[in-house]
């Protein structure tokens, strides 16, 4: 009876390990969400410039970029994986095994021009007088004045960002 018991609770167990693709994916964003909250502040930097005109240039850029190299999306799928299936012995030395059991690969798309209208956008705004640049955030304790930043300041060593919760940042000097 008691074997009977864990080889029930194994039947049962393996969907939980099994997460459909939506969930998957859920997962994955909200990681990504935690660990873009953290992350420096990537942007094209222009000394002087007007963030609304940055803006701007970007989205020129981002435009012309699309229309040069149109998305080229791909449906593939993950492979397939295999659980061999847990052993289960008892303090006799009885042994037995759960059913083995494989999982479908999700199926996902990939936009196989993604990197290369990167590249482009890149060049177009290097064209324009813009670097990417990565501006570390602010350490925890760091108030910068209310508001956000409306010209690109210079960048020292000691500059910093703070994001806003609208989306928008503050470029900041931290002594």
């Amino acid at each position: 009876m008691a074997e009977r018991r864990i080889v029930v609770n194994s039947i049962v167990s393996a969907p939980v390990l099994r997460q459909s693709p939506g969930m998957r994916l859920t997962l994955r964003f909200a990681l990504l969400g935690l660990l873009g909250a953290c992350a420096p502040l990537s942007v094209y930097y222009k000394p002087g410039v007007e963030v609304t005109r940055l803006q701007t240039d970007t989205t020129t850029c981002q435009v012309s970029a699309a229309r040069d190299v149109p998305p080229n999306t791909q449906i593939r799928q993950a492979p397939p994986v295999f659980y061999p299936g847990r052993s289960y012995c008892d303090g006799a030395g009885n042994c037995w095994h759960g059913n083995p059991y494989w999982v479908e690969g999700s199926v996902y798309t990939v936009d196989v021009n993604a990197g290369l209208r990167k590249r482009v956008t890149d060049q177009c705004m290097d064209a324009k007088g813009y670097a990417p640049v990565r501006i570390p955030l602010c350490p925890i304790g760091v108030t910068p004045p209310p508001g956000r930043t409306t010209r690109m300041p210079a960048l020292t060593p000691n500059s910093c960002a703070v994001r806003n919760r609208d989306g928008s940042f503050q470029i900041v000097e931290v002594r």
